[in-house]
C-alpha cells in the first residue's frame, strides 16, 4: 500500500512538472482530461490490488500461525476439504498446513471467523451478530469486499445486483454508474481502513492464540516450550500476551 501511494503521488507530480515545463516553453501542455482518465484507471487497478492483498494477508497470517500451533490444536477441530489429487501431488509434508488454508475464500468474514476459531478458539467479526462491538467495522469490510467484486467482475460498473447488495450493507451506489476511487478520496480511505484492520487483526489473533495456549498449558499442567514462542514471533509477530505465558526454561 505504501508503494501504491508513492506511485500515485509520482504520477501526479510528473503531470504537474510536465504542465509547468510546457508552460515555460510556451507550448500546450498535456490534456488534463487524458491525465484524469488514466489516473482514474490506475486508481481502479491499484484499489483492486490492495483489496486482493488484504485477502492474502488473512491467508498468510493463518498459515504462519498454523505451523507453530499445529501440535496444540486437536485434529477434530480442523475442517475443510482439499482435493485428494492435490494432497497426493504435494511434494513435502510441511506443506500440508498450507494446503488446508490456501484454497479458502477470505472475502467472507464468516469464513475468516471459522478458520480463526479452528486455530485459536475465538471469532473476531461475528458478521451475523447484531450486537457485535465490531458491527460498523464488519459492515465497512463487507462493503470493501463488495467493491472488490464490482471492480473484479464488472470492471467497476455497478449492476442492479451490486446496487442492491450495497444497499443491504447500508451504503448507496447507483446502478449504471462506475466506482471511482478518486471521488471523495475513496481509494485512500479504503487503504487506510485495510491498513488499520490488518494491524488490529494481527494484535487480536496473537492475543487469542495466547488465550488458547494458556488454556492448553493449564489443562495439561504442561509448560510451553520456548521454541514455540520464538516460532510464533518469527512467523506472525511479538505480543505481550504471548510473552506473559509460562514458558519452560
Amino acid at each position: 500500500m505504501k508503494h501504491q501511494k508513492n506511485f500515485l503521488s509520482w504520477i501526479e507530480s510528473r503531470h504537474k512538472q510536465l504542465l509547468e515545463a510546457k508552460r515555460k516553453a510556451g507550448e500546450k501542455g498535456p490534456k488534463d482530461a487524458v491525465y484524469k482518465k488514466y489516473r482514474w484507471y490506475s486508481e481502479q487497478q491499484l484499489l483492486l490490488e490492495a483489496i486482493n492483498a488484504f485477502e492474502v494477508f488473512y491467508k498468510r497470517s493463518f498459515i504462519a500461525l498454523a505451523g507453530p500451533m499445529r501440535r496444540y490444536i486437536p485434529p477434530e477441530k480442523i475442517k475443510g476439504s482439499v482435493d485428494a489429487k492435490t494432497i497426493w501431488a504435494s511434494e513435502r509434508q510441511r506443506s500440508l498446513v498450507a494446503l488446508i488454508f490456501e484454497h479458502q475464500l477470505y472475502h467472507d468474514l464468516e469464513q475468516v471467523d471459522n478458520i480463526a476459531n479452528m486455530l485459536v478458539g475465538h471469532k473476531r467479526y461475528k458478521p451475523n451478530g447484531l450486537k457485535s462491538p465490531l458491527r460498523k467495522r464488519v459492515r465497512a469490510l463487507q462493503c470493501v469486499f463488495q467493491i472488490r467484486h464490482t471492480l473484479s467482475h464488472n470492471q467497476g460498473y455497478v449492476t442492479v445486483s451490486d446496487a442492491a447488495k450495497f444497499k443491504v450493507l447500508g451504503f448507496f451506489a447507483k446502478s449504471g454508474e462506475v466506482i471511482d476511487p478518486t471521488k471523495n478520496h475513496l481509494g485512500s480511505v479504503i487503504r487506510d481502513l485495510l491498513r488499520m484492520e490488518a494491524k488490529e487483526f494481527t494484535d487480536w489473533l496473537l492475543a487469542s492464540a495466547a488465550k488458547h495456549l494458556g488454556a492448553y498449558s493449564d489443562e495439561r499442567k504442561e509448560l510451553l516450550p520456548q521454541k514455540l514462542r520464538g516460532r510464533i514471533e518469527q512467523s506472525v509477530g511479538r505480543h505481550s500476551d504471548i510473552d506473559a505465558l509460562v514458558w519452560d526454561a
